[in-house]
């Protein structure tokens, strides 16, 4: 599959980190979300699965375009309705492993996650990005919105 790269899936530091805080607390001191294993499922699978498609969009999205160096703006793919796709790919995965865990741990921990993510991360690359490619890029950011 040449338009899939593995180095094109970043790994969101703070979903990862919360996630093995979450669990963790989780072990310690448990906070089920339903008490039945079915309602966990119904709940937590569809979260996985649109994740997981995301994710795979937006990295076949970039083709054979190194992610860490991009040399223009992606605008097809989910990368016309959002700015930052994988990193709603990566939450709609957090909740649904959220649910199929039955924890409410990983829910509190989550706005934490996404402030984080915002801030420490999304801004970032968006000045970086702004500065490499200028009014193409600002124009982009008028068009499209950050996430959802």
């Amino acid at each position: 599959m040449s338009s899939f790269r593995w180095s094109n899936i970043p790994i969101p530091e703070g979903h990862v980190i919360a996630l093995v805080v979450g669990v963790a607390l989780d072990v310690w001191l448990p906070l089920k979300i339903v008490d039945l294993l079915w309602l966990k499922h119904v709940l937590g699978w569809p979260f996985l699965l649109c994740g997981s498609l995301l994710a795979v969009w937006a990295v076949m999205a970039f083709k054979a375009m190194d992610f860490s160096q991009p040399t223009g703006i992606i605008v097809s793919g989910p990368y016309q309705f959002s700015r930052n796709p994988m990193y709603v790919a990566w939450t709609m995965l957090y909740v649904g492993i959220a649910m199929l865990m039955n924890t409410w741990w990983l829910l509190i921990l989550l706005p934490a996650v996404m402030a984080f993510t915002h801030y420490i991360v999304v801004r970032q690359e968006e000045q970086k990005l702004e500065q490499k490619f200028g009014e193409e890029y600002r124009e982009y950011m008028g068009r499209v919105r950050r996430y959802l």
